[in-house]
């Protein structure tokens, strides 16, 4: 089954660009961790908020809040696509990185995504 890319194209062929589920479900998870929440006005509470942390300092607490705000978000707005196995939140060389581990509902197939964001000095 084809569904629409994200964000949304025409292809070549002029019709509605295509992909896979698995890069539905990774999209949609980029989607969870880049909106912040109000942005969409019938969903006012969707989203991580991610881009609000890239302004704090570098500690251990702010790694641990934001895999903390990272897994409630994708256990909230993705429950019925994935099984969240595993996120780990680092930062390096002005950079912040997500890795998301998890299984993708019904099929059980195993995942990984790498979500990477510049960090304001």
């Amino acid at each position: 089954m084809a569904y629409p890319n994200f964000p949304y194209r025409i292809d070549t062929q002029g019709r509605t660009a295509t992909t896979t589920r698995l890069d539905v479900i990774r999209d949609r998870i980029e989607q969870v961790l880049f909106t912040e929440p109000g942005e969409r006005v019938m969903m006012p509470t969707f989203g991580c908020g991610l881009n609000r942390l890239l302004f704090a300092g570098v500690s251990e607490a702010v790694i641990e809040n934001t895999r903390s705000l990272v897994a409630t978000s994708l256990q909230t707005w993705m429950q019925d696509d994935i099984d969240l196995s595993e996120v780990d939140v680092y930062f390096d060389n002005g950079a912040l990185f997500i890795n998301v581990a998890y299984i993708v509902l019904p099929t059980g197939e195993s995942q990984q995504a790498m979500f990477e964001r510049e960090v304001s000095a």
